[in-house]
């Protein structure tokens, strides 16, 4: 019994040796990432002392509790060797962005704030007529009128649902939304039926594409369907 106890011990040791020293963390591969570095990614996941071990880091992010990465919706950790692990990311998407303080503040679907910089992210619209009290990255938008915040973000989900990409949004005095995509001005209206709008809006953009004007959505309801577009 002696024997075979000792026996035991010596195997959890040599298997512990080789689980500490033969799973040395020697490459990360990071997918899916377009709008953060790999550096970043690589930093939430590789964040604290141990992290050096490759099936430390894999059991960690599969066995325990995720911290929450705000510019991240969910990561997925792969061991693909005993050296070598693969990140797989899925970002969050930007739905717009204001400007405050000479900076590009981007926010996300929920309206929290997830980069604040001068750089300029191809396909998210610039958000006009509203001030923010203050901009707090990865707190929610703090917005002089706070009705404002979830109107804009149902319109532009909806507009990024349809792959409706506008050079600027415009929440207008009177409370009302219009969107510029390039030459052509969308006057929307208040947020009554504003899904329904976008909808309209997706099958008319591809019979007004290449023209000048205004397409004038903001009188549409369900019975009263009538949209006219006024040339500019």
């Amino acid at each position: 019994m002696l024997w075979f106890l000792l026996i035991v011990l010596c195997l959890a040791a040599v298997m512990a040796l080789v689980g500490i020293k033969g799973f040395e963390l020697r490459d990360v591969e990071v997918t899916g990432n377009e709008l953060y570095t790999n550096k970043q990614i690589k930093e939430s996941i590789l964040n604290d002392e141990y992290s050096w071990n490759a099936l430390y880091v894999f059991l960690k992010h599969r066995l325990f509790e995720k911290k929450e990465v705000p510019f991240i919706d969910e990561m997925e950790v792969e061991l693909l060797s005993m050296h070598k692990i693969r990140i797989r990311v899925y970002e969050k998407a930007m739905v717009g962005y204001i400007v405050a303080n000479d900076q590009n503040v981007y926010f996300d679907k929920d309206g929290f704030v997830v980069e604040i910089s001068q750089r300029l992210i191809e396909g998210v619209p610039r958000v006009e007529g509203i001030q923010c009290n203050e901009v707090i990255v990865y707190e929610k938008l703090d917005l002089d009128y706070a009705d404002a915040l979830p109107l804009i973000l149902t319109f532009s989900q909806q507009l990024q649902k349809y792959g409706l990409v506008p050079e600027t949004v415009m929440f207008n005095k009177n409370q009302s939304l219009s969107a510029d995509f390039g030459k052509i001005t969308v006057e929307i209206g208040d947020g009554e039926y504003l899904v329904e709008k976008v909808m309209r809006l997706n099958s008319i953009m591809p019979m007004i594409s290449g023209k000048k004007g205004v397409l004038h959505l903001e009188n549409w309801t369900p019975l009263t369907t009538d949209v006219f577009f006024a040339p500019a």
